[in-house]
């Protein structure tokens, strides 16, 4: 399977939406781990919007490298993912507070396993630091099945954990969209 490193000859457009997306949700684990009580029930809308805000952005950045990016149509298929479930907890919003914790983990391990597979390809051209990224990838996993453990901790556990994982997710896009701003340098 072809991915976004592979075959790069010239840089991807459209870095930035990477390193936006990672901005959006470095933001949005901050606010959440300063105000947690008040954070669960915002949480819910938070989520349904960063998670359109997600798949919007995510369909940019496939659709503007459909030609220079052989596995697009991945990317693709990650921004409907996304776009489909803001739309559907936007619409919602009650059932997004029932289930978020579900809806998350699923989320982040889908996630988790993305950011996984990008660090192997960048090792495969020789980037220095791709064990970050698969580090990050990893705890991504880990707090999607810590979630999926015990869903019935509580709103403030929830919040915490979505907080941290969505600072893991933010930390992995900002680092990422410098990588693939700088990839075309080391050809």
């Amino acid at each position: 399977m072809e991915t976004v490193f592979n075959e790069i000859q010239h840089s991807v457009k459209n870095w930035w939406t990477s390193l936006l997306l990672g901005i959006v949700y470095i933001i949005v684990a901050l606010w959440l781990m300063f105000s947690p009580v008040s954070s669960y029930i915002a949480l819910s809308i938070i989520f349904s919007v960063s998670m359109l805000f997600s798949g919007i952005l995510e369909i940019i950045f496939a659709i503007s490298n459909k030609k220079g990016v052989p596995s697009w149509g991945w990317y693709v298929v990650g921004g409907i993912i996304d776009l489909i479930l803001g739309i559907y907890l936007i619409a919602y919003p009650m059932v997004s507070m029932e289930v978020i914790p579900f809806i998350i983990a699923f989320w982040l391990m889908f996630r988790g396993f993305s950011s996984t597979g990008y660090s192997i390809d960048l090792k495969r051209y020789g980037t220095r630091d791709w064990g970050w990224y698969m580090a990050f990838g990893i705890l991504a996993i880990l707090c999607s099945l810590l979630i999926l453990w015990q869903p019935a901790i509580g709103a403030l556990y929830a919040v915490y954990m979505i907080s941290f994982t969505f600072l893991i997710i933010g930390l992995f896009r900002v680092m990422l969209s410098f990588e693939l701003k700088n990839l075309h340098k080391r050809k």
